[in-house]
């Protein structure tokens, strides 16, 4: 089972944190981590990511798969967008999201939409990125065609949008190893200064690599910079 994991971040240069991670536990010793990327910056959407980020976790221990829950809560979500008097905002908050549940001895299974990324360190090995980005970037690569590294920042999948993609990954654990679950303002600043990931992942506990993560970044990053936020889990072996 997961056995011990770490969550971190600092606020950057923005008005709010609107990162935030959970976690839960469900039955069949199902372990569900969740991490939201607030779209904006405001109270509301502090809030409203804080209380999303629960709930997502706890469903997705419950059902035992990513997509569905993400699936469920957009429709939830999208409710709300229907019946604008449940908040005040004049436009609904929204965030992009990854989930990753693990089931001891069985699969390690990943879902998200949006650009938060989950990273898998096996034991002994090298980190690899699990997700791909759900953004004008990285779908213009994939086409073929090159675009502003800027063009990152335009989002193609949230949690808010009825109509943009759910990605999924399986991944069977057998030789255990550490999970990483990053927002945007770790990943791009260690991605863009050439950092080895593999390095700063495997650095002591799940605590100790959530900090030097965050730290690593921020330290490296622009001076006006985003949130950093990671969560770290290190998964038995099978």
């Amino acid at each position: 089972m997961p056995t011990i994991h770490a969550t971190h971040q600092r606020i950057g240069t923005r008005s709010h944190q609107c990162d935030t991670t959970a976690t839960a536990a469900g039955p069949y010793g199902r372990h569900a981590f969740v991490l939201l990327d607030g779209i904006g910056s405001t109270d509301e959407v502090q809030h409203w990511t804080r209380h999303q980020a629960r709930t997502l976790a706890q469903f997705a221990a419950a059902v035992g798969d990513p997509v569905a829950a993400i699936a469920g809560l957009r429709t939830a979500i999208s409710y709300d967008i229907e019946h604008p008097s449940l908040f005040d905002a004049t436009e609904p908050p929204s965030a992009v999201a990854v989930v990753a549940i693990h089931k001891p001895g069985q699969l390690l299974t990943v879902g998200w939409c949006g650009d938060s990324r989950a990273y898998w360190l096996p034991a002994g090995g090298t980190a690899e990125l699990i997700t791909h980005d759900h953004n004008v970037l990285a779908e213009e690569q994939m086409a073929g065609r090159s675009c502003p590294l800027w063009y990152r920042n335009r989002i193609t999948s949230h949690l808010g949008s009825t109509d943009g993609c759910i990605g999924l990954e399986h991944r069977i654990v057998t030789c255990g190893g550490r999970l990483l679950l990053a927002s945007d303002g770790t990943y791009n600043p260690l991605e863009d200064h050439g950092h080895n990931l593999t390095h700063l992942l495997g650095t002591g506990t799940p605590r100790d690599a959530a900090r030097t993560l965050v730290a690593t970044a921020l330290g490296t990053a622009d001076p006006r910079h985003d949130n950093a936020t990671t969560l770290v889990v290190d998964i038995d072996p099978a």
